[in-house]
């Protein structure tokens, strides 16, 4: 099947340029069953970087310097080298489930070392026609423990950007890596680690990379690596057994191997029979989407070393999109150890004991940092929260200190705590290394914990007594800034709102305003209003608004209200700075059919905008209301009114032991919703009278509540 290499390269050429698509859009036919997003681009990618003729000459030329050496090596499998690759995970985030756990990363590791050393106990099922073929590429794959500039660190680094969620262009990510990492701030030679970009977005892709070339924007260039997405990565975590592979099948892309069906990204494609992989010992195939294991696409059979007709596909490789890949064959292997000692694409730099040791593959790693995370660092009483250790190297022993916390010590690596007083609380780990070095660090106010339960509704916030947030009463995400800041200069009421200084965001920045806990396990309903302000810049913007709910304290969140770009603005478009008054601010109620299943003790709110390039957003006059079931067994009896049914006058007599302090009478409908409110400033200790008109009340229950200090009293009453 490869007897002329002038064939070979006539369908690279073939594939290449007539496959060619626009890199940005999804195309369905190249995502494996049951997903939305294609499997790989690699072949997308390499056919948009050498649409330029000379570059893609050179390619051509490179592909046939390392066939020679493919077919060196195959002629050669005395005393093989065993090519230990050091490997940076670039963890690219913007605060969410894509800044995935270390455990994560190093599970990948050995998924990695599994499928490559043949140690997949899966590759002894393969379909009898390929018994025996599953071959141990004899590559591994190590955490570096050393940057470029020689200082050590854990192989992993991260990035907090929301370019993770605009993978159109990977050199843009790649470049807020090297801008904004937390190890070193600068390039991570391609030549030197294999660079993997953990991302949210890789342009619609599971992942991708690019082949070995000497062409400038690969070889020892950093971009020289692999996108991946955050939930493709190793097997827990965000990811799971059936996507841990993919990161397998782009090593393979790395190391110069193509799709079964060809170098192109169109499995199923009827015309690649006549393409192919340039490997002996698969056979030519369209591709498939799932685990079809009786696909014989193009009724290949081997005679004289060549697959001719009447044998199954190969869907158990890894360069297939099945899901039940498990082997590489020994042709596969000749052209990834090919690829290996070539001088195209620095390959066999990295291997080398001189990068070995500037990498630290060949020094047992000490101890050089004490690290902690958590899933969050804002958790309400009684809530149980896991903490992972994340120091480095070679750590064996760990020994935490929890002030507050039950239990207050642990000596577990990940140990899982919880607290049941409020307030914020350090928390010290003192690790220990294989030989014997210990280092401590202190993390102050590293947990934050917050009532269970809450306060109780109706709450009102208008922001009128609040000098700045993050308070008591409000929390804020804002890992790109400014974020959401008290401001005097706009309102809707009083003198102060909330501003989220949008124009001074990027496109696809999130910043979030986070309520305190709530208790509504009283409440029969509820609802939400509030108002705000927004002006776009020019129509083309696509900032959008969200309000998320959470029943368990903000462990997880589900969105009640989506304000669209074609809807959110309330006034013109202006690129000026602005003071939003009267007729500029718009009001949003959110029903209390959307919080049916919230009406718990820890109950959570937060608002979510999105940056699309729009002006300054405003909120003010925020009100959470919360009709109280009442238990009419429990109901106060010396709190009376009457006549009930009420049809004119609503008189209310009710007795108090001692006098009340700064007692107020609220008056609530059915829905929750305040309709009003008094100060009772008359009240004496023992009996108290008051009279409420009730003519401006329409027809139906009501429920109303006596606050104090002292006591909260309650009773309803049906107006007729």
């Amino acid at each position: 099947m490869k007897k002329f290499l002038l064939s070979i390269f006539s369908l690279i050429q073939i594939a290449l340029f007539s496959q060619y698509l626009d890199f940005k859009i999804i195309d369905p036919a190249n995502c494996r069953a049951g997903e939305n997003v294609e499997y790989c681009k690699t072949h997308k990618l390499m056919n948009k970087l050498k649409k330029d003729s000379g570059a893609y000459r050179k390619y051509l030329q490179e592909q046939i310097e390392l066939k020679k050496i493919e077919n060196q090596i195959s002629n050669n499998t005395r005393n093989r080298t065993v090519y230990k690759i050091p490997l940076v995970f670039h963890v690219l985030h913007n605060g969410g489930l894509e800044n995935i756990s270390r455990q994560q990363i190093e599970d990948a590791v050995v998924i990695l070392n599994r499928d490559f050393r043949r140690q997949n106990a899966d590759a002894n099922t393969v379909q009898s026609t390929f018994s025996g073929m599953p071959a141990d590429i004899e590559i591994e794959f190590e955490l570096a423990t050393k940057a470029p500039n020689g200082q050590c660190f854990s192989g992993i680094t991260r990035t907090l950007s929301p370019l993770t969620n605009s993978g159109a262009n990977g050199a843009n990510q790649v470049s807020a890596i090297i801008a904004g990492n937390d190890v070193y701030n600068s390039t991570w030679p391609g030549n030197k680690y294999l660079n993997i970009f953990v991302v949210n977005d890789a342009d619609g892709a599971a992942g991708y990379t690019t082949n070995p070339s000497n062409n400038p924007l690969f070889g020892a260039n950093m971009r020289n690596g692999i996108w991946i997405l955050h939930d493709y990565v190793g097997s827990i975590g965000t990811s799971d057994t059936y996507s841990s592979r993919a990161l397998t099948h782009e090593v393979g892309h790395w190391l110069n191997l193509e799709h079964l069906w060809g170098p192109n990204n169109n499995p199923g494609n009827s015309s690649s029979c006549s393409s192919d992989d340039f490997v002996d010992d698969t056979p030519r195939c369209i591709g498939v989407t799932s685990c079809n294991l009786s696909s014989n696409s193009c009724s290949n059979d081997i005679i004289d070393g060549y697959w001719t007709s009447d044998v199954v596909d190969n869907v158990e490789n890894f360069m297939e999109y099945s899901s039940c890949n498990k082997m590489f064959t020994n042709g596969q292997k000749n052209r990834m150890r090919a690829a290996m000692v070539s001088s195209i694409g620095g390959r066999n730099n990295i291997w080398t004991t001189n990068n070995h040791n500037a990498t630290g593959l060949n020094s047992t790693p000490s101890l050089c940092a004490v690290d902690i995370r958590v899933e969050r660092d804002i958790v309400c009483g009684g809530d149980n929260i896991q903490f992972f250790d994340e120091s480095y190297n070679n750590i064996t022993s760990w020994n935490w200190t929890f002030p507050n916390g039950s239990p207050s010590s642990s000596t577990q690596q990940n140990p899982i705590i919880s607290y049941f007083g409020s307030g914020s609380f350090d928390v010290t780990l003192e690790v220990t290394d294989a030989i014997g070095n210990t280092m401590t660090q202190v993390f102050p106010n590293f947990i934050s914990v917050i009532g269970n339960p809450g306060y109780t509704p109706p709450i009102y916030e208008g922001f009128e007594t609040i000098s700045s947030i993050p308070n008591n009463d409000w929390t804020v995400s804002n890992p790109d800034g400014p974020g959401f800041q008290i401001v005097s200069t706009a309102f809707h009421t009083g003198s102060q709102s909330v501003k989220l200084d949008n124009s001074q965001g990027t496109n696809g920045s999130i910043d979030e305003l986070i309520s305190n806990t709530i208790d509504l396990s009283n409440s029969a309903a509820a609802s939400i209003s509030f108002k705000y302000a927004f002006a776009k810049r020019n129509s083309g913007n696509t900032d959008y608004l969200q309000v998320y709910a959470s029943k368990d304290c903000g462990e997880t969140w589900f969105m009640r209200k989506n304000i669209s770009s074609s809807v959110i603005s309330t006034m013109p478009n202006t690129n000026s700075t602005f003071a939003p008054t009267g007729s500029d601010w718009k009001t949003i109620t959110i029903n209390p059919s959307s919080f049916t299943n919230y009406l718990v003790s820890n109950f959570r709110f937060k608002f979510k905008f999105i940056n699309g390039g729009g002006n300054d957003f405003f909120i003010d006059n925020i009100n959470l209301s919360g009709a109280v079931s009442i238990d009419e067994t429990k109901l106060n009896q010396v709190f009376r009114i009457y006549p009930n049914p009420v049809i004119d006058d609503i008189n209310i007599s009710f007795y108090s032991i001692s006098k009340l302090t700064n007692p107020v009478l609220e008056l609530y409908d059915a829905m929750g919703r305040l309709v009003n409110s008094k100060k009772l400033n008359n009240l004496v200790s023992g009996a108290n009278e008051i009279q409420l008109p009730s003519s401006n009340l329409d027809a139906g229950w009501y429920l109303i509540v006596v606050k104090s200090q002292e006591k909260i009293i309650t009773n309803r009453f049906l107006k007729k």
